[in-house]
């Protein structure tokens, strides 16, 4: 026959032991269905796409290293005859540049890069920046067929057109967009100089690529060498 103390223990000794079993249940995850606590029948969560980086606006600083520097145009353009940019506070600078009124009004920054050989080859990319792509896209939509842009041409939207500058010279010229920046590339040549067939379009998706770049916040090394 048990005492009256030795009852109140051996009760005492079983809720201790209640206790102890279900902190073990719900740590190892053991419940009364025998689950082991392994990984749900789907499977491990998926994993989520990292998101993509917005686009930074191209302001001055951040459009000057997108501009095609000596090292990244071609090699027989060894003479540098300007690179430089501009915010768009003076509207007249920017006409200057060849942008028109309209674009100029709503630019963030504009810049050009130029390169010459000093005898026969000339190269300008001029670049005008906006706040938004869609800024850029209503003021640009590029028409290139695909004689003069080929099949897979680079940018958001491009057009082709010829450069009749005189004086024994001839050219051609690339209007393309990327995201909210906007370039136009021109290369003239004096007549009879043997210039390579893909050379402009070259010197295009280097540009594109440099722009991209910039966008991105990384340093811009796109090179048409």
């Amino acid at each position: 026959m048990y005492t009256y103390r030795q009852r109140v223990r051996a009760r005492a000794v079983g809720a201790s032991l209640t206790v102890v079993l279900a902190a073990v249940t719900m740590t190892t995850g053991c419940g009364a269905d025998g689950d082991s606590g392994a990984l749900p029948a789907e499977g491990p969560a998926k994993r989520t796409a990292a998101p993509q980086l917005a686009e930074m606006i191209l302001d001055t600083m951040r459009l000057e290293p997108a501009l095609p520097d000596q090292f990244s145009v071609p090699a027989e353009l060894d003479q540098s005859r300007n690179r430089k940019t501009w915010d768009a506070d003076d509207a007249s600078i920017c006409q200057s540049e060849e942008w028109s009124a309209q674009w100029c009004a709503q630019a963030a920054a504009f810049g050009i890069a130029a390169y010459s050989n000093a005898r026969d080859q000339e190269l300008a990319v001029r670049l005008i920046s906006f706040r938004t792509s869609e800024q850029a896209a209503a003021l640009f939509t590029g028409q290139g067929t695909k004689d003069e842009v080929g099949n897979n041409p680079p940018g958001d939207q491009i057009d082709g057109f010829e450069i009749s500058p005189g004086q024994g010279w001839q050219g051609r010229g690339i209007t393309v967009r990327q995201g909210a920046v906007i370039a136009s590339i021109k290369y003239t040549w004096k007549q009879g100089t043997e210039i390579p067939s893909d050379r402009l379009m070259a010197v295009t998706k280097m540009t594109v690529e440099r722009i991209k770049q910039a966008q991105h916040g990384e340093t811009s090394t796109a090179s048409a060498r």
